[in-house]
């Protein structure tokens, strides 16, 4: 006989109760979808009663879904999951298994004929429960239900009472008439569920009985924050490992998690778009267009978009990173020259927006993005690790206690550290020792007040997410306020003592036009922390489409890697020994002012084989060597022969002969008639 109560289980269910207990403990990473599901259940409000979880697969949603079940119970409130693979897609099913959950007697169900009835039973049967006790219907895998949605939407939920709370979990967010009607807008309350940040994942990794840094920032960098990898990377470790608790490969477990999310991708062409987005960074149409040599259409590109591993970012969208980890390292061992193709493809894009004259003053995104194809695995790590980098905020006086405490620390916390870098083409691993004493060569020479002093601008601090400062900057603009320091003061001085003096002349530009940029430091508290990293790396490279940088970071191997790979030249017979008395330390220099931007361009597709074939050959500059290129530029800048002479470190009557040879190509008489022409060609 049907009694009128729900059944929410039993408190003498001991193992039941031990395992919500676990579960529990090792819940992390979610307090405000908590926070926010406790306040809608005990305190209500008309306004987000049908709460949208969303993620994509192996993200927690199911794990957090427990939560509220158990939250739920302790409030005596009762919990209803109807979860889509349950039951078949009619309605007279949905309400079949919704009321045998409310114990209504299978007798009386069987009685039953029309089916409008089930659903009107349904509603009575809601309806009187709501009225004593809290209910909490829950429709899990939501994206599975098909035609369901309509009646749902139409049918089922506006005749329950607003008392009634409401969870829609799913892959994807609600979309359609759920958002293009105010009224649906009012009553949903969308709660995405993302990747675990990693304070959470340390807090689970030592509730798991893990507490050793080096491990746990592995797991970190290996896992990405997702909860499924982490659970499974885990508990295959504690397993295989339980002596050692040594990190194991993992392949399995990406195996398993790329074939949890490759469900949603069953048509082949769809396929194939995976497996290109896997091999980029950010993707539009567009891009993906030109990568692939033929026209993505529209409605595949939406079908792509709309898989729940991909999200939407400022700059277009992006794959999971563990996907593209997974994905793009089995498509290089499955079809090596198909990847080489792509990413040179992708190389070829930036290079195409980076050479158009129309895009010339808005490049600064598409630098970035093009020094993650050219640069090696140093350049990635450093760089591109982490989509958000931590924020930088100029030295003012309301932080300046902040500055000077972070300088102290440093000074007072040296010590050796171990830089794990992993190459993902090869998946070769490589460890950089820096030492004590290289730990402080960021820092020696920085001292606050002369640098504010000299431009306010000029030190920038790194914040962590808890608000601590976790790196400094100084980057020197070049121009008339600052060279006399540059010249002056280590570790600058030797390079720029070492130019002529029309060069320098040429540097003396007023301070609102900056002739290019000297990065004094780029100093972090740990560079084994992804995030840190990436922001000193990023720090670095968003200078460089400004034109011209100049450093001279301590001399670490992986340093001159990094400057080198994204085309820097290592300034010959000039070094600095301001690190320590002893070793000569190098200065990098990258210059891509007016047509040495196409000439440093040229050189780095270059270095992967590439030549462009769209440049047009009638512009004059193809017909001249590099030398002639090099003369041309500086006669331009009103440079006389003497002065090019000493700038190149050849001889007058050498730049009068490449001069000839320019009057010659180009059927120019003299000095002026060549510069018309080079305005008119460039």
């Amino acid at each position: 006989m049907y009694d009128g109560k729900v059944k929410v289980g039993r408190p003498e269910e001991r193992i039941a109760v031990q395992i919500d207990q676990l579960e529990r403990h090792y819940l992390v990473g979610r307090d405000i979808e908590i926070q926010y599901f406790m306040q809608q259940l005990t305190v209500g409000g008309q306004q987000g009663r049908i709460l949208n979880l969303y993620g994509t697969g192996g993200v927690g949603k199911s794990y957090l879904i427990d939560e509220f079940r158990r939250l739920a119970v302790n409030v005596n409130a009762a919990f209803l999951l109807m979860d889509s693979r349950g039951f078949s897609h009619t309605p007279q099913d949905f309400c079949t298994q919704l009321l045998r959950m409310l114990g209504y007697p299978m007798v009386k169900l069987q009685q039953i004929a029309e089916p409008q009835a089930f659903t009107e039973l349904c509603h009575d049967i809601l309806r009187e429960k709501a009225v004593n006790q809290k209910l909490v219907l829950a429709l899990d895998n939501f994206e599975d239900m098909g035609d369901m949605e309509l009646w749902l939407r139409e049918a089922f939920l506006p005749q329950l009472k607003p008392e009634i709370l409401i969870l829609i979990a799913g892959r994807l967010p609600l979309q359609g008439i759920w958002l293009s009607s105010p009224a649906w807008r009012h009553w949903i309350h969308r709660m995405p569920i993302g990747d675990l940040d990693y304070f959470s994942v340390k807090q689970y990794l030592e509730r798991s009985g893990i507490s050793q840094d080096a491990m746990i920032k592995q797991i970190w960098m290996k896992t990405r924050g997702h909860p499924l990898t982490l659970s499974l990377i885990v508990s295959t470790t504690m397993v295989q490992n339980i002596q050692g608790l040594e990190l194991v490969d993992g392949t399995e477990v990406f195996e398993h998690i790329v074939s949890i999310w490759l469900k949603e991708v069953s048509d082949d062409n769809l396929r194939e778009l995976v497996e290109t987005v896997a091999v980029l960074r950010h993707f539009n149409q567009e891009l993906l267009s030109y990568v692939l040599d033929r026209q993505v259409k529209t409605d595949l590109f939406q079908w792509l978009i709309g898989l729940s591993f991909i999200r939407r970012v400022d700059r277009g969208w992006i794959l999971h990173d563990l996907m593209r980890d997974a994905i793009g390292h089995e498509l290089r061992l499955r079809q090596p020259e198909h990847y080489d193709w792509l990413w040179k493809r992708c190389i070829m894009y930036y290079y195409s927006r980076m050479t158009n004259p129309s895009k010339r003053k808005t490049i600064a995104w598409e630098g970035v993005e093009w020094y993650y194809y050219i640069g090696d695995h140093v350049v990635r790590n450093f760089c591109f690790q982490k989509l958000t980098p931590h924020p930088l905020e100029t030295l003012n006086p309301s932080n300046w206690a902040e500055a000077e405490q972070y300088l102290e620390n440093r000074h007072n916390n040296l010590k050796e550290a171990c830089l794990p870098l992993h190459n993902p083409d090869t998946g070769e691993r490589f460890e950089y020792m820096i030492s004590k004493e290289e730990s402080f060569y960021p820092i020696k020479h920085i001292h606050l007040q002369e640098l504010y002093e000299l431009d306010p601008d000029i030190v920038k601090l790194m914040r962590d997410p808890q608000g601590a400062i976790c790196g400094l900057t100084a980057i020197i603009p070049i121009h008339t306020g600052t060279l006399d320091y540059l010249l002056t003061h280590p570790p600058s001085s030797a390079y720029f003592q070492s130019l002529p003096d029309h060069r320098l002349k040429e540097l003396r530009v007023p301070k609102e036009h900056i002739a290019g940029y000297f990065v004094k430091t780029v100093d972090v508290t740990d560079f084994e922390d992804v995030a840190i990293r990436t922001t000193a790396g990023l720090s670095f490279i968003s200078l460089i489409s400004s034109g011209y940088v100049v450093t001279g970071p301590p001399d670490l191997s992986f340093l001159k890697e990094f400057h080198l790979s994204l085309g820097c030249e290592q300034v010959k017979n000039v070094a600095h020994y301001d690190y320590d008395i002893n070793t000569p330390t190098p200065y990098y220099v990258l210059d891509t002012r007016g047509s040495k931007l196409q000439d440093y361009l040229n050189k780095m597709i270059a270095s992967f084989g590439l030549v462009d074939h769209s440049k047009q050959q009638n512009d004059g500059m193809s017909m001249l060597s590099e030398r002639e290129k090099e003369v041309v530029e500086l006669l331009v800048k009103g440079y006389t022969n003497q002065e090019i002479a000493a700038d190149l470190y050849i001889t007058e009557v050498t730049v009068k002969k490449h001069l000839t040879a320019v009057f010659r190509k180009w059927n120019v008489r003299n000095r002026t008639q060549l510069v018309n022409s080079y305005l008119k060609r460039t």
